[in-house]
């Protein structure tokens, strides 16, 4: 599935996979960065993955995390611009956290104006086609049908079956993350560049990456078989936020890159 933001930002930041999962020095940072990209009106994009296991099902919320969930709506109470992208670790938070926590949740990919730039936000998660093991395990964990299996079973015995299975699937993540899918990133960021996409960011890979398309990528007509304008790209693959609080930013005047968040500092430059 794939949603359009109606109106253009702009300048926002961006960042991914804070996998969140108990009350500590994380959660309080993470949410010292919302406040103050409240207090300076620079819209937030969470490109997935949030916490280690989040589930939208109403009684089936951690308990660490209803004090995070609160003080988000708090925010966006007072102007805060909130936007999210479900990842692979989320699911179906859209009935409950669309319009409360978030602006908007996107359960697929996402297009944006920022900054005067045509951007593409996905979790990232489907760009490797090669993973068949995950994309087996996403087809099941994301059936709808088990969703509604799932919110009839009682918080006190779900929640800790599921963080369980959760550090299982962490390790096996961890193993397969040491390994940067360049080929198939690189298939998937030429489509979107050809079609007029200017900056594409993905999350889920845990590794900082911002490469600018150095050769021209051209878009053809398919009508008359022809080569129409050139175009060039820049692909931004967002770290691990809680490993270092890098984040990604696009500026008014387009321009972008990667900072660390240090209290008091600017967000956007």
């Amino acid at each position: 599935m794939e949603n359009g933001l109606p109106n253009p930002l702009d300048r926002a930041i961006f960042l991914a996979d804070a996998h969140l999962n108990q009350d500590d020095i994380h959660c309080r940072r993470f949410l010292e960065m919302a406040a103050q990209a409240t207090a300076e009106k620079v819209p937030m994009f969470l490109l997935g993955d949030m916490f280690d296991l989040w589930f939208g099902n109403r009684g089936l919320t951690f308990a660490f995390q209803r004090p995070i969930i609160d003080r988000l709506r708090e925010l966006r109470r007072g102007g805060f611009r909130l936007y999210y992208i479900e990842g692979n670790r989320d699911f179906y938070l859209k009935s409950e956290h669309e319009g409360t926590t978030f602006d908007l949740v996107s359960e697929g990919d996402l297009r944006a104006t920022i900054g005067g730039k045509r951007v593409f936000l996905s979790h990232g998660d489907t760009v490797n086609k090669a993973d068949f093991s995950y994309r087996f395990w996403k087809g099941i964990s994301k059936n709808r049908l088990a969703n509604r299996a799932v919110a009839r079973l009682p918080a006190w015995f779900f929640l800790p079956l599921a963080d369980r299975v959760e550090r299982k699937l962490k390790r096996y993540n961890r193993r397969h993350k040491e390994s940067f899918p360049e080929a198939e990133c690189r298939s998937y960021a030429t489509k979107l560049f050809g079609a007029g996409t200017d900056i594409i960011v993905l999350g889920h890979f845990h590794q900082e990456r911002l490469e600018p398309q150095n050769r021209d990528v051209h878009e053809f007509s398919r009508s008359s078989g022809t080569e129409m304008d050139a175009r060039r790209g820049i692909l931004a693959v967002l770290p691990s936020w809680k490993e270092q609080y890098r984040y990604f930013y696009i500026a008014t005047n387009g321009a972008h890159g990667f900072l660390a968040f240090r209290p008091g500092e600017p967000l956007v430059p």
